[in-house]
């Protein structure tokens, strides 16, 4: 469950971060959101039929989190200066999408939980859950 709250806190942060950045970060903004969509929808619609699928979509969502949190961090330290409620013209889709992702979050980690028992499985959780930690 804590993994589960890893996830969406990223997701949240992602998006908020989005919606309240000024003009100065918008391009930075938006590749952000976008990599966030992409990496969310890769793992939340695999179509795990075995343990190997939930270890390859865990790892494939590992990989681009590894990448995305140190840009979250720095588009953070970068643009302090964001308020809440302003995003970058053209994001409405993207963050319509992101969210739309993150709702699917809870049925993936239904299916995560099929192969739990699966010692490959709960080292990649485990792995996952480090590296969420980093956020």
């Amino acid at each position: 469950m804590t993994r589960i709250y890893g996830i969406l806190a990223t997701i949240l942060l992602t998006a908020f971060l989005v919606s309240g950045c000024s003009s100065d970060g918008s391009s930075e903004a938006k590749s952000i959101i976008k990599n966030q969509v992409s990496v969310t929808e890769d793992y939340v619609i695999a179509n795990a039929k075995s343990s190997d699928d939930v270890v390859n979509a865990i790892e494939h969502y590992m990989v681009g989190m590894k990448k995305l949190i140190p840009e979250l961090k720095e588009f953070q330290k970068k643009y302090p200066e964001y308020k809440q409620g302003k995003m970058p013209e053209g994001m409405e889709a993207d963050v319509k999408r992101l969210e739309a992702a993150a709702a699917k979050i809870p049925g993936a980690m239904m299916k995560v939980n099929t192969y739990m028992m699966d010692g490959k499985v709960q080292r990649a959780m485990a792995q996952m859950g480090q590296e969420m930690g980093k956020l």
